[in-house]
């Protein structure tokens, strides 16, 4: 069979065939970090608040360029302290989009009576655009932003797969990718943008949807609640720009997000 190499059969194992038809070794690329050309603006840090900066990143900030997954249980805080993120980031004038896949334009509109900061967060609401989620998330990252947040990535998934009647890893496979080239400046404005995965937790503890995000993102940060939905604490489990085990306290009331220091 053409473009196809059968294995010899050894100590009783069957054959094999490897389909060499969509490789090409020319494409194969062996690179050194001195090859690579980027902006200096991927080193200089967004700024939220001290204590979350602290634990953000080594210098000490939200860094650009950057694909972030935020967990935690139902009421721990994820979309709050996302929105607060946003929020301090669009009053000193970066470019930021909240995408949400679970509330509407009502929804939203009480969450911000709730809390007048999150007013000027610029949103897109996908449920209006659950036919066409694909060429409307390609539309409206190509436009370029400093910061992007979905809430949550299995909705966002599940909306693409309904749309296109396809599977979870084709679905996880479109939004990395995508997630991918716009990180790393592949937009109209040559933003290198950093994108905030809110994802749920199950009963179990474990991230929905399967562990492929995870382990593709670049830093995961989990939020833990008492019982009493007082205390809560964020921590990263991962961070290629920081380090990872210290705990932030933060509380959250009608002004917004407040943060503590961090927690052994």
């Amino acid at each position: 069979m053409e473009n196809t190499i059968k294995k010899n059969v050894k100590r009783g194992r069957p054959s094999q065939s490897i389909n060499t038809s969509k490789f090409n070794p020319n494409m194969v690329k062996l690179i050194r970090g001195e090859d690579l050309i980027f902006s200096d603006s991927l080193l200089t840090p967004m700024k939220t608040s001290p204590q979350l900066d602290s634990i953000l990143s080594s210098e000490e900030g939200l860094m650009p360029g950057v694909m972030m997954m935020v967990a935690g249980g139902p009421g721990s805080g994820k979309t709050t302290l996302t929105l607060d993120v946003l929020a301090r980031l669009t009053e000193q004038g970066l470019k930021v989009l909240f995408v949400s896949g679970e509330m509407d334009e009502v929804g939203h509109y009480k969450y911000c009576k709730r809390m007048p900061q999150f007013n000027k967060v610029q949103t897109l609401f996908l449920k209006n655009h659950k036919d066409t989620v694909k060429e409307t998330l390609e539309y409206v990252f190509n436009l370029g932003y400093d910061v992007i947040a979905l809430d949550s990535i299995a909705e966002v998934l599940n909306m693409y797969k309904d749309s296109n009647n396809c599977t979870q890893r084709t679905a996880e496979t479109f939004l990395i990718e995508l997630e991918d080239a716009q990180k790393k400046g592949n937009n109209i404005g040559k933003y290198y943008t950093t994108f905030i995965n809110i994802q749920q937790m199950t009963k179990a503890g474990d991230a929905s949807g399967s562990n492929r995000l995870k382990h593709m993102v670049d830093a995961f940060a989990f939020i833990e609640v008492d019982t009493e939905q007082v205390e809560r604490t964020i921590k990263f489990e991962k961070n290629r720009d920081g380090g990872t085990g210290e705990k932030i306290s933060f509380s959250i009331n009608t002004q917004g997000v407040e943060y503590g220091y961090g927690m052994e």
